[in-house]
């Protein structure tokens, strides 16, 4: 498959789920997250869901993180759009939010926290292959920002679904996750 048909198909998959199921899959992938072994974490970048497009709530998981990791900073991505680039930028307890041209919110005043700091990088995401390569939204945000992080950051993603077998038209530019959750497996790439 392609990703043009994966992410297609996967968005609405995603959008026909209903709220009562969208809860008991959240739970799930909180009790499958819990059971991944992890080193310290002082910089985690996560990111604001979209509750519209039905996305995974992260900040289950990053709640749990915090239990684990008392001193852990959270960021949450900044987009250039002129640059196709972005940002961690660190999430201050009573910090100040924007919504983004993409409805996302970004913090704003936030240090920012440079890539190579991040030791967890938590990645949205649309679908998933068996190979850890994902569908996202299309734009190659974080692609561009997981290529400046170090090679030992884990990237992890978060699915109501299982992997698809290959997506065909993955390119140099794309970064494998290290693990995808979903409600049902821990898949480690």
């Amino acid at each position: 498959m392609i990703k043009n048909t994966v992410r297609k198909e996967f968005l609405q998959r995603r959008m026909n789920i209903l709220e009562e199921e969208l809860q008991q899959q959240t739970a799930l992938l909180a009790i499958s997250f819990r059971k991944l072994i992890l080193p310290p974490v002082n910089y985690l970048m996560s990111y604001n869901p979209l509750a519209s497009r039905h996305e995974f709530d992260v900040s289950v998981c990053e709640d749990i993180l915090k239990e684990q990791n008392v001193m852990m900073c959270i960021a949450w991505p900044k987009i250039h759009v002129d640059l196709l680039g972005m940002e961690a930028v660190q999430v201050e307890k009573d910090g100040l939010f924007i919504k983004n041209k993409f409805n996302i919110l970004e913090p704003i005043g936030g240090a920012i926290v440079p890539p190579q700091n991040l030791d967890i990088i938590f990645v949205p995401l649309v679908a998933f292959d068996e190979r850890g390569y994902r569908v996202g939204y299309g734009k190659g945000y974080y692609d561009r920002f997981l290529a400046q992080c170090r090679p030992d950051a884990i990237k992890i993603g978060f699915s109501f679904f299982e992997a698809v077998e290959y997506i065909e038209d993955i390119d140099e530019f794309d970064v494998p996750l290290n693990f995808c959750i979903t409600p049902h497996r821990i898949y480690e790439f």
